[in-house]
């Protein structure tokens, strides 16, 4: 299920080094202003149908707290959202919306939360003993894939380049840094939203920090609002992160032997159970749940990983996931990404490669503390043609 909007062909935007992050968001913006006008809208109508508490004042007044602390908490960039909403011209309310839109849907101004509208995203990390495999897919509501981008950030005085999996209009989902750490995200549903840093943001300063350790503790202080499962992996390993206003704990390691650790939309540890919001669950998470448990192995290689990140067993309720039977219960594949963080090799994708026409993928080298930008395939695989049967 896509929306009718402007499809934005997966964009690969190149910021440019020399330049300051406001001229970045401007060049962002003006190159994309349909689409993130267009996303804006459709993601104001879904926080609002998904929570009704939240329209007039009531946004106004918690996108605008939301804001403050981001502004505070990193100004530079709360530059590069000012540039992309004035090369946009999308209000910056509109742009916390975007893309703060899980978290922001969560916070119930009653302290009263009701259900929310799903999403959701499955995590892996794998060490084969040769490779050390760290993806995820990202499973959102259908309309937003014609949004999505790949985001490169030159290196600069606060850390390495960055090579981000986003949507148009926002600052960053997941990625990778030039230095070969990552960070993927899970939405968790979690109780005590409260306005804080949008996640996007968080995300960006993640990979800015030099070592695993350090990416850690700034994810367990930061002042977020609402719940993530958050993947922080190296060529030595990984961990798990379920992270909310409440919870800082984590979720299952892997690496150094053969191994690997997953995760999708539901809690692993005890604080994260004792803070989800039950009637919130995502319908496929203990579906795609156990499909990476069955199918998950430790011997799978590169093309292994992104198989079964892109699996349709189980379809619609898959791990490359078709189910979205109403506005309030989406989880559509609507992406991916992949890397072999030992020698670097990158993978981002849009779409399904066995069903979208429209399916588009990009390989990316990290080398010598840079990303270069190798084959894109488009339309459906031909090994994968025909492999789901649709009732």
């Amino acid at each position: 299920m896509t929306s009718a909007g402007s499809d934005q062909g997966f964009p690969f935007i190149r910021y440019e080094a020399g330049q300051q992050p406001r001229d970045w968001g401007h060049a962002h913006g003006a190159a994309h202003a349909e689409g993130i006008q267009e996303l804006a809208a459709i993601r104001r109508d879904l926080m609002q149908n998904a929570n009704p508490s939240l329209v007039g004042d009531t946004v106004t007044g918690l996108a605008k707290r939301q804001w403050e602390i981001t502004r505070s908490w990193s100004p530079r960039l709360a530059e590069e959202i000012e540039g992309i909403s004035e090369g946009a011209n999308v209000p910056i309310e509109d742009l916390v919306i975007l893309n703060n839109y899980t978290d922001f849907r969560d916070i119930n101004p009653s302290e009263h939360p009701g259900p929310a509208e799903e999403k959701g995203c499955s995590t892996l990390f794998l060490d084969n003993g040769k490779q050390s495999l760290a993806g995820q897919t990202w499973d959102m509501h259908g309309t937003a894939k014609k949004y999505v981008c790949v985001i490169e950030v030159p290196a600069g005085d606060e850390g390495a380049p960055l090579l981000l999996f986003s949507l148009v209009g926002c600052v960053g989902l997941m990625g990778f840094n030039g230095e070969g750490r990552m960070v993927g995200v899970n939405n968790l549903n979690t109780v005590k939203a409260r306005p804080g840093v949008l996640w996007p943001v968080l995300v960006r300063e993640t990979l800015l920090r030099h070592d695993r350790d350090a990416m850690e503790h700034l994810l367990r202080e930061a002042p977020v609002t609402s719940g993530h499962n958050y993947l922080v992996a190296d060529a030595k390993g990984a961990t798990h992160w379920e992270i909310s206003p409440t919870v800082r704990a984590a979720a299952g390691s892997a690496g150094g032997k053969p191994g690997f650790a997953f995760h999708t939309n539901h809690c692993l540890t005890p604080p994260g159970k004792e803070a989800e919001m039950p009637a919130s669950l995502n319908s496929t998470t203990h579906v795609r749940y156990g499909l990476l448990e069955k199918k998950l192995r430790a011997d799978l290689d590169y093309e292994g990983v992104y198989r079964l990140l892109t699996d349709h067993e189980g379809y619609p309720k898959s791990i490359c996931s078709h189910f979205q039977s109403a506005a309030k219960d989406p989880s559509y594949t609507c992406g991916g990404a992949l890397a072999e963080m030992r020698s670097g090799q990158i993978r981002m994708w849009r779409g399904c490669p066995a069903l979208d026409e429209n399916y588009v993928e990009r390989e990316y080298t990290l080398k010598n503390g840079g990303f270069t930008v190798g084959p894109v395939k488009t339309g459906i695989r031909p090994d994968r043609a025909g492999e789901v049967t649709r009732g």
